[in-house]
C-alpha cells in the first residue's frame, strides 16, 4: 500500500499501526501546498457481504459525525476529510507531531505527583467535552495520549474506536443487541468488557493509565484483591493521601463507586489543595466527605464490610432462587428430549475411555472376509461350505455354534445337507429376523426347532449408533429370544446356571448372581427411546477385538486349532464390507477407516456381557431413578452457584468453575467405570447456567460502598468549592 495515492490526493508515506477496525498511514495530501502531512484511517470489512457493509458504513458513517463534531476542540484532532474507495472506507485526520505518552514512563522513568495532577487535568477537559457530546472514548491507554510538541499539550487520539453511546448494533429481528466491544486489556473495566460502556469507564481507564505514570507498572503487573477485585497499587507509588483516595476512587472495580463524570474528578483535584496540612494524621474515613460528591456521599452507610457469614447468608437466597429456576427450565428441557443427544454423546466418550477388556477366551468368531468370499467366487457362501466348515467346527466339540446367515432360502449346492445338518445338530443356533412389520420378517431355517433359534434384530438409537441390547422382544407369532442370548443359554447351561426369575421382582431375569433390570424410557441420559421388549444397555467389552477371530477359508481348509474351539462358543458371520451387515457404535466417531461395526462382532459383544453377567457378576448398567437424578442436578448448580456468589475475582471464578466442571466429569466418568449411567450434560449446562446468573446478579445489584462514612466537615475551608 506504502506510495499508493488515494482518493486521488493523498500519498501513503509510511504505516503507523493497525488497532481498532483497520489500518492507519501517515500520508501527504498532494493538493496542498507542501504537501500537508495528514493520517490516514483505512476501514477494510471483514466480508463483501451486503448486509455486512451495510453495517459498517452505518459504523464509519457514525464515526464520522462524532470525529466531525470532536474536531472542534484543539486537544482532539481535527477531522480533514472522509471517502469510500472499492468498498473500503477512508477518515483524514490532522497528523500531531509530538510522541506519544507511552514513551516517557517506565520504572525507571515516572511522573511526579505534581506531573501527573497536571496530565489528570489536561485530559479531562477533553473528556469533559466528549462526554458532552455523547461520546465515549473506550480506548485511553497512554499510547493514546499524544504530548504535542509545539505547546505540550495532552492530545487524546485514536477515534477509530468512538462510538455514540446509542450506537448499538441490532440482529435481524430489529431488537437491540450489544454495542460494539473496544478497548485494551488492563485499561477497559468489566462493564465495557461486557459491552456496556459508561461515562465512568473512560475515568477508570485514565486512572489506570495515572497509576502506571506514578508506579512505572502495566496494567498487567499491578495485583488485584481475591475479593472484591479492586487494583492493589498504593504500595508502588509515594503519593498524597488525597491524590491517592481520588485515583483510587477512579478506578473502582464497580462503575457505581467511581467518579461519575469527569467534572467530578476536576472538582476533587481542586479540592486537593484545600485539604487540611495535617491531612497525614487525619483519620482515611475524613477523605470521602473532603473529596467525594454530594450524590455519592448520600449512598455511603456507616456498615462494616461483609463478613464471610454475612455473604454466605446473603448469598443463600440468591443461590436458591438462581438453582430452582435454572434447574426447573433445563430438567423441562431435558423431558422434552432436547438434551439427549449430548447425554448420549457422553455415554459415548467414556465408553471410548474405558480400557479394552482382552479377547473373551470363551469366543471365537469365524469371519467370511472379503478376501473369503473373492476365493469362493461367491457374494456368501454356499449352503455345501457352510455344511462342511459346522461339520468341521462339531469336530473340536464346542459347547455351542451360532449361524448369523440367513438360510431361509437355498444358496445351492448343499441346501438339504445343511438343513438336515441343522435340524439335526443340538449345537447349532440359527437366526431369524423379526423385523417392524410383517414384510421385514424373515424366517429361520425350515424346519429348526424353535428353541435353537435366536432373532438378530438390533436396538439401534436414532442417529443409528447401537447402545441397547434386545434381549427378549415378540411380535404376532410369539415371544423370541435373542440371538446372542440363546447362545450365553446353551453356554452357561453347562456351568448348571439356568435363567430364574428374581426373587425382588418375578418380572426380572436373572443369571447367577446377576439381575438383569430392564431398560427403563428415562434410564440414564436417555428420555426418548423405544423401551419395548427386554432391553439393557450394551456393555462393549472392546472397541475391536472381541475374541479370538478365524476366517471362514481357514476353518474350510482346516488351518485351526482344536483348542481354538474345544468348549467354546463359535459364532460364525460376515465381517465383510459387500455384506452391508455393519453398524455404527459409539467408537464409529473417532475412527477413520472400519469405522462400522460387523453384526457378528456386535453380537460377540452382546454375548460376552450375559457371560461375564452371569460367571463373573459383572453388572449391566445401573441407572438412578429420576428423583436421584434431579438431585444430582440441583447439587451441581448450587456448587455453581455457591462458587459465583463467594468468589468475586474473574480468573478465580474461571478457575474454579473449571474445576467443578472437571469434577462431574471425573465423577460421571468414575460411576460410569462401576457400572453406572448418570446425567452429565444436563448438570454441567445447570452449573454453567446458574453460575452465570449469579455473577450477573452479583455484577449489576447496588451494592454499598466499600468506604463507609458520614463525616462532614463544617468549617469555611471545606465549603469553599461547592459540591457537583
Amino acid at each position: 500500500m506504502l506510495g499508493t495515492l488515494l482518493g486521488g490526493r493523498y500519498k501513503l508515506i509510511t504505516a503507523l499501526g493497525a488497532g481498532g477496525f483497520g489500518q492507519t498511514y501517515l500520508a501527504e495530501d498532494i493538493q496542498q501546498p507542501g504537501g500537508l502531512r495528514c493520517v490516514i484511517k483505512h476501514f477494510k470489512p471483514a466480508s463483501r457481504d451486503s448486509k455486512f457493509l451495510e453495517v459498517a458504513r452505518r459504523l464509519f458513517d457514525t464515526e464520522v459525525g462524532a470525529l466531525d463534531k470532536l474536531g472542534q476542540h484543539d486537544q482532539i484532532p481535527e477531522l480533514l476529510g472522509f471517502f469510500e474507495e472499492n468498498r473500503e472506507f477512508y477518515l483524514v485526520q490532522e497528523f500531531i507531531d509530538g510522541h506519544p505518552l507511552s514513551e516517557e514512563i517506565s520504572r525507571a522513568s515516572r511522573l511526579n505527583e505534581a506531573e501527573v495532577v497536571a496530565l489528570l487535568r489536561d485530559v479531562l477537559g477533553v473528556l469533559e467535552f466528549i462526554h458532552k457530546n455523547q461520546v465515549i472514548h473506550r480506548d485511553i491507554k497512554p499510547s493514546n495520549l499524544i504530548r504535542r510538541r509545539q505547546d505540550g499539550k495532552i492530545i487524546l487520539i485514536d477515534f477509530g474506536a468512538v462510538k455514540e453511546i446509542r450506537t448499538q448494533i441490532q440482529g435481524e429481528s430489529g431488537q437491540t443487541g450489544f454495542t460494539v466491544g473496544i478497548g485494551t486489556q488492563g485499561y477497559t473495566p468489566g462493564e465495557q468488557l461486557l459491552g456496556k460502556p459508561r461515562f465512568s469507564s473512560d475515568i477508570y481507564a485514565l486512572g489506570v493509565t495515572a497509576i502506571q505514570a506514578i508506579t512505572g507498572l502495566q496494567p498487567s503487573q499491578l495485583p488485584e484483591d481475591p475479593e472484591t477485585s479492586e487494583l492493589i497499587w498504593e504500595d508502588y507509588a509515594n503519593l498524597s493521601p488525597g491524590l491517592t483516595f481520588v485515583l483510587s476512587q477512579m478506578v473502582r472495580h464497580h462503575f457505581s463507586k467511581r467518579y461519575q463524570s469527569a467534572s467530578e474528578v476536576l472538582w476533587a483535584l481542586d479540592r486537593l489543595s484545600e485539604l487540611p496540612t495535617d491531612l497525614t494524621s487525619t483519620p482515611q474515613a475524613l477523605l470521602p466527605s473532603l473529596l467525594l460528591p454530594e450524590a455519592m456521599l448520600r449512598q455511603t452507610k456507616l456498615v462494616p464490610s461483609e463478613t464471610l457469614r454475612q455473604r454466605v447468608k446473603s448469598g443463600l437466597k440468591v443461590v436458591a432462587i438462581a438453582t430452582l429456576a435454572v434447574t426447573s427450565m433445563v430438567l423441562g428441557g431435558r423431558q422434552m428430549g432436547w438434551l439427549q443427544a449430548p447425554e448420549i454423546a457422553a455415554f459415548d466418550q467414556m465408553t471410548r475411555l474405558r480400557q479394552d477388556a482382552p479377547p473373551d477366551p470363551r469366543l471365537l468368531v469365524v469371519a467370511i472376509t472379503e478376501a473369503d468370499l473373492q476365493a469362493l467366487g461367491r457374494p456368501t457362501p454356499s449352503d455345501a461350505s457352510v455344511t462342511q466348515v459346522l461339520q468341521t467346527l462339531e469336530r473340536y466339540q464346542p459347547r455351542v455354534i451360532g449361524l448369523d446367515l440367513y438360510r431361509e432360502l437355498p444358496q445351492e449346492p448343499g441346501h438339504r445337507e445343511l438343513l438336515q445338518l441343522l435340524q439335526q445338530s443340538d449345537r447349532i443356533i440359527a437366526i431369524t429376523k423379526l423385523g417392524n412389520s410383517e414384510a421385514d420378517y424373515i424366517p429361520p431355517p425350515p424346519g429348526v426347532p424353535a428353541e435353537r433359534v435366536g432373532f438378530n434384530d438390533f436396538a439401534i438409537d436414532n442417529d443409528d449408533v447401537i447402545r441397547r441390547h434386545l434381549l427378549i422382544g415378540n411380535n404376532e407369532q410369539g415371544v423370541f429370544y435373542s440371538f446372542g442370548l440363546r447362545l450365553a443359554f446353551k453356554y452357561l447351561a453347562a456351568e448348571n446356571i439356568e435363567p430364574r426369575p428374581s426373587e425382588a421382582n418375578p418380572d426380572n431375569m436373572q443369571l447367577g448372581e446377576t439381575v438383569f433390570l430392564p431398560l427403563e424410557p428415562t434410564a440414564g441420559g436417555y428420555q426418548r427411546v423405544d423401551w419395548g421388549g427386554y432391553q439393557v444397555m450394551l456393555n462393549y467389552r472392546a472397541a475391536a477385538n472381541v475374541a479370538r477371530q478365524v476366517s471362514f477359508t481357514d476353518v474350510l481348509n482346516g488351518r485351526i486349532e482344536p483348542d481354538w474351539v474345544r468348549d467354546k462358543i463359535v459364532l460364525i458371520g460376515t465381517t465383510a464390507p459387500s455384506g452391508k451387515d455393519l453398524f455404527s457404535t459409539p467408537y464409529s466417531a473417532v475412527r477413520q477407516t472400519d469405522y462400522r461395526m460387523p453384526g457378528v462382532i456386535v453380537h460377540a459383544q452382546m454375548v460376552s456381557q450375559i457371560l461375564s453377567a452371569a460367571m463373573e457378576g459383572q453388572q449391566p448398567f445401573w441407572y438412578w431413578p429420576d428423583w436421584l437424578e434431579m438431585v444430582w442436578v440441583a447439587g451441581w448448580a448450587i456448587a455453581g452457584g455457591c462458587v459465583a456468589w463467594m468468589i468475586r475475582h474473574p480468573v478465580g471464578l474461571g478457575a474454579s468453575t473449571a474445576v467443578l466442571l472437571i469434577g462431574l466429569s471425573g465423577s460421571t466418568l468414575l460411576i460410569f467405570i462401576l457400572g453406572g449411567w448418570v446425567p452429565v450434560a444436563t448438570p454441567a449446562i445447570t452449573l454453567l447456567a446458574v453460575t452465570s446468573v449469579v455473577t450477573i446478579y452479583r455484577t449489576y445489584k447496588p451494592q454499598p460502598s466499600l468506604i463507609q462514612t458520614k463525616v462532614m466537615w463544617q468549617t469555611e475551608q471545606t465549603r469553599t468549592l461547592p459540591r457537583p
